[in-house]
């Protein structure tokens, strides 16, 4: 087993790169490379991923899996909008030192609505943790998404981790451009 994703570009305190991955193997090397990155810099590790991931990531993790926090992202950010507050908690909790969290708030199954709403968390987060020591890596499954999703994930990541490189994304925008992008009306109940 190798670790694909030890490092992140620097670029401050706070660093946001998109994690592209194609296969499973693509996934846990590097999300769990980047785990046990932040494992051997004693930074407190937070992974939030749907849970088939997590199942995946405790396997290849190992006994490493223990010192980590793991929350199943289908739960917790079912309402996208709670999402970046449980990353902030996580953060606080750490006062002092940097957090390495693992945030994966769009997946395939999710709705239009949903979607939009982690993209704006995905904008929102560049400003909420701006300043602050904490990498957040959000990994995309691009053989599986919408092309607009994927890119709106370089519009939201400053920096981007794909084919084992690291990237500064050149479609990287102002967060309040995004979230005004994201601005529809919501779709009419099925159920009133």
């Amino acid at each position: 087993m190798t670790d694909s994703v030890t490092t992140v570009p620097d670029a401050g305190p706070f660093v946001h790169p998109a994690l592209f991955y194609r296969t499973q193997e693509e996934y846990v090397s590097g999300v769990g490379g980047f785990v046990r990155a932040a494992l051997r810099a004693e930074e407190p590790t937070f992974v939030a991923v749907p849970e088939a991931h997590l199942d995946a990531l405790r396997g290849w993790l190992g006994g490493d899996a223990a010192d980590v926090d793991f929350a199943d992202m289908a739960v917790l950010g079912r309402n996208p909008g709670r999402i970046l507050a449980a990353l902030q908690d996580f953060a606080d909790r750490h006062p002092g030192r940097a957090a390495r969290i693992v945030g994966e708030p769009i997946w395939p199954s999710r709705s239009r609505s949903e979607t939009l709403e982690a993209t704006r968390h995905e904008a929102l987060i560049n400003t909420a943790f701006a300043g602050r020591p904490a990498t957040i890596l959000c990994p995309y499954d691009v053989t599986a998404l919408p092309e607009a999703v994927v890119a709106d994930a370089r519009r939201t990541h400053p920096t981007l981790l794909e084919n084992g490189r690291d990237l500064d994304s050149a479609a990287y925008i102002d967060p309040a451009v995004v979230c005004a992008d994201c601005d529809e009306p919501l779709p009419e109940p099925v159920h009133a």
